[in-house]
């Protein structure tokens, strides 16, 4: 027996030394280029001619170039707007509609919601056009106002659905208590059910926020001057025909990455909640 508890033991200390060394592999595979970035907006143009693990001299001076001869920081401003803007927009949108999905169970509520989940499947490059068409019918191609407006058609689907599940997990007794109690149907859905909502809401929030923020595709093909660009766009200004200035926009990358570090530092503890708390039913 003390032969077979000694295997035993050796076969779990084994596999919590895999384990531990496959994690390190995955960690340091995501952190890489984090770490990379970092270290080639720490180098000069010259010296970055020969890529190193470590920075050569170290210095901040692509970051104050950055910031000097590019209107980084306008960018930066843009991108807030529009992310910030996508993410309330959402938000407000999705309590609603997935309120409704969930409580008022009917053949045309279950028709809408099947409409929603599938244009979900639709891709971006299918609504660009639809989109585009109708930002220039109202006048609002080349402002901030059609970006918020794609970004929030492409992330309400999802943000419907998942609001929708958490909803369901709650049971409708709560609700109906406050009503016998002297609550109107909204009153009860607004002093109940939404502080009840407030893990969904986060991941609600974070989604849309980090798509809007990431966005690539509809701020090129909707904004056309240059001061109006997101950061994500302003990126590709650091490349010529012949040349990257790659301490520079490795510098950009890394002010461009700071807020959704920032943004999902602060709402982490309520995501890890959320992200489960829908997955329940009752």
């Amino acid at each position: 027996m003390t032969t077979m508890r000694k295997a035993a033991h050796g076969r779990r200390r084994l596999l919590g030394i895999s384990t531990g060394v496959l994690t390190l592999l995955v960690v340091a595979v995501a952190v890489f280029p984090v770490y990379w970035m970092i270290v080639s907006a720490l180098q000069g143009g010259s010296r970055f001619t020969t890529p190193s693990l470590l920075p050569v001299d170290p210095s901040l001076d692509a970051v104050w170039t950055v910031l000097e001869k590019r209107p980084v920081m306008q960018w930066f401003g843009n991108s807030a707007i529009v992310a910030l803007s996508t993410a309330a927009i959402c938000s407000v949108l999705s309590v609603n509609a997935g309120y409704i999905l969930a409580r008022y169970r009917t053949r045309t509520t279950n028709f809408f919601g099947l409409s929603i989940l599938f244009t979900q499947m639709l891709p971006a490059t299918l609504l660009l056009v639809p989109l585009f068409v109708i930002m220039r019918d109202l006048a609002m191609v080349d402002s901030l106002g059609s970006l918020i407006v794609a970004n929030t058609a492409f992330a309400l689907p999802l943000s419907i659905w998942l609001m929708r599940g958490f909803v369901e997990s709650l049971p409708p007794d709560l609700e109906e208590q406050a009503m016998v109690d002297g609550c109107s149907r909204f009153g009860a859905f607004l002093r109940v059910t939404v502080p009840l909502l407030k893990p969904g809401l986060v991941v609600v929030v974070v989604f849309s926020f980090l798509l809007a923020w990431n966005d690539f595709f509809f701020a090129r093909s909707l904004i056309f001057s240059s001061q109006k660009w997101v950061l994500s766009v302003g990126l590709t200004t650091f490349r010529t025909e012949y040349t990257i200035a790659w301490p520079e926009m490795m510098a950009a990358a890394a002010i461009f990455s700071i807020p959704a570090v920032i943004f999902f530092a602060l709402v982490q503890r309520h995501l890890v909640g959320g992200l489960t708390a829908g997955s329940v039913k009752g």
